[in-house]
């Protein structure tokens, strides 16, 4: 109970991992390598350039992962990529994911079943201790979204 009390006090912060395919312009042979991007935004109420050290790092190296885990079940599937999803998530101080859910889509079925499915099955890093000390607490908050332009 104390640590869910302190949970509520700790500022939150939430990542932004936004990835974009653009399938229209790519050649089945250069598909994911040049059309794929992924950028990760620090969601804190603070400028990019105020982050912190540890954080910054470790947020690059889930956005990485979470990219790494998702865009090939997505490649394998060009047909059925429409529109985008949105999904929300909590890494424990271990790396496992926690409450993922879908927040936000305007693609079909498939599509969010594939993310959520690519993300749970994802090897997350644990939590550095310098991250838990800079955040004041041992989880972190991901928002990813994916957005498909045919």
């Amino acid at each position: 109970m104390k640590d869910e009390m302190k949970a509520a006090r700790a500022p939150r912060q939430r990542w932004l991992i936004l990835f974009s395919l653009d399938l229209m312009r790519a050649r089945l042979f250069v598909i994911i390598p040049l059309i794929c991007y992924a950028q990760a935004i620090a969601q804190s109420g603070a400028a990019a350039e105020t982050r912190l050290p540890a954080t910054s790092l470790y947020q690059s190296q889930v956005s990485a992962i979470a990219f790494q885990a998702v865009v090939p079940e997505f490649a394998k599937h060009r047909e059925r990529l429409k529109g985008s999803v949105k999904v929300t998530f909590r890494l424990d101080r271990q790396g496992r994911v926690k409450g993922l859910k879908v927040v936000s889509t305007n693609s079909n079925p498939w599509v969010q079943e594939a993310a959520t499915r690519m993300i749970r099955a994802a090897k997350f890093p644990p939590i550095p201790k310098k991250v838990i000390a800079e955040q004041g607490h041992d989880w972190v908050e991901v928002e990813a979204e994916w957005t498909f332009r045919i």
